[in-house]
């Protein structure tokens, strides 16, 4: 038998001013740079049918997100604009007191938060009376702000959050195939961040030395079933180095030579394979494993609290879980292994029907 390890290989494409090119084609692949013209109604019939401008802005799904944290606080924010609806989340589980806090708001069509197009000099938005969330991208400078206050709410306390993370680091810059010329465009970075958060009367303080965010800037002609599976997480090896990474199992065709699946260490990003999720509850609880069919990837995720939201409308239809939770194994690259059993982090299991 051979028993012969696999290697993958997926090329970082050279960088592109453009999402769209001239001709209304998407520009698929791999990159290690922003793109700042982030032009996806410019695509050339990216819909099957009604290729209007109008029409795919209302089919074009977008959000903005992050995950932000450190030992003892980890931090899952995102506003998403669905065209017919919009989604503002802000959970909050502090693991000291093994405490989540979510923050919820569901809006109409009439009152949708605001998704900046690309990170240079862009904000993300969303202002109601009582719920407000700002995402303000600085990529030229490096930089980007969040800010959050919350009031009282459900019978949560009030809450105010303002971290600046430092985009110093490679991100992964994906614009992948839904179909021929319908794309999904991410871009994700594992960054240093600092700031504070007061809740309950306490003032939290992120240190930039052990604190860190990931951002996702994201938009995508979903089909109308919108699924997919993804874990995100942080920490440090068994031999102290500080690593990140990002893996999602979804809808993009030809995963081998599109996907998103990375890991980030001293700085720079690693290309990872295709992965799937597999879930299991045994003695001890909910269990994710995922893997990969190369030998690069193998993790178990074990959440120790979820957020779910569960809307059923006939047109539209939300099933979204969102555990937070303890990860441990390992990711082998071709030089080097990364075995760990303290990272913490999350996942989703998203179906959408929208």
């Amino acid at each position: 038998m051979n028993l012969e390890r696999r290697t993958y290989y997926r090329p970082i494409d050279e960088p592109i001013d453009s999402l769209v090119d001239d001709d209304g084609i998407f520009n698929f692949g791999t990159y290690n740079r922003v793109i700042p013209n982030i032009n996806m109604l410019d695509a050339k019939s990216p819909i099957p049918f009604f290729p209007i401008r109008p029409f795919k802005n209302f089919r074009l799904k977008e959000w903005e997100a992050f995950q932000a944290g450190n030992s003892r606080i980890f931090i899952f924010g995102a506003i998403y604009n669905a065209k017919i609806a919009g989604i503002v989340l802000l959970y909050i589980y502090d693991r000291q007191k093994q405490k989540l806090y979510r923050y919820e708001k569901l809006t109409s069509c009439f009152k949708l938060p605001t998704i900046a197009s690309g990170l240079i000099d862009t904000c993300t938005q969303y202002k109601s009376d009582k719920y407000g969330m700002s995402i303000y991208n600085n990529i030229e400078k490096d930089e980007i702000k969040v800010m959050a206050e919350i009031n009282s709410m459900d019978g949560l306390p009030n809450i105010q959050l303002i971290i600046k993370c430092y985009h110093t680091t490679e991100p992964i810059v994906i614009c992948q195939p839904f179909g021929e010329n319908r794309a999904l465009y991410s871009h994700k970075s594992f960054m240093p961040m600092e700031g504070y958060m007061i809740i309950n009367g306490e003032n939290i303080l992120f240190d930039i030395n052990d604190s860190y965010m990931i951002i996702d800037d994201h938009k995508g002609y979903y089909p109308y079933n919108l699924k997919y599976d993804w874990t995100t997480g942080w920490g440090e090896d068994s031999r102290g180095n500080v690593f990140g990474f990002n893996l999602t199992d979804n809808q993009v065709i030809d995963s081998e030579a599109y996907n998103e699946n990375c890991i980030w260490l001293d700085g720079n990003m690693h290309t990872l394979p295709p992965i799937k999720f597999y879930r299991y509850n045994d003695t001890e609880g909910e269990r994710w494993h995922i893997k990969d069919n190369y030998g690069m990837v193998d993790i178990n995720f074990y959440p120790e609290v979820k957020a779910q939201l569960k809307v059923n409308l006939l047109v539209i239809a939300v099933d979204y879980e969102a555990p937070i939770g303890r990860i441990e194994g390992e990711f082998r690259l071709v030089d080097r292994k990364v075995d760990f059993t303290n990272c913490f982090g999350m996942g989703e299991k998203k179906r959408f029907r929208l």
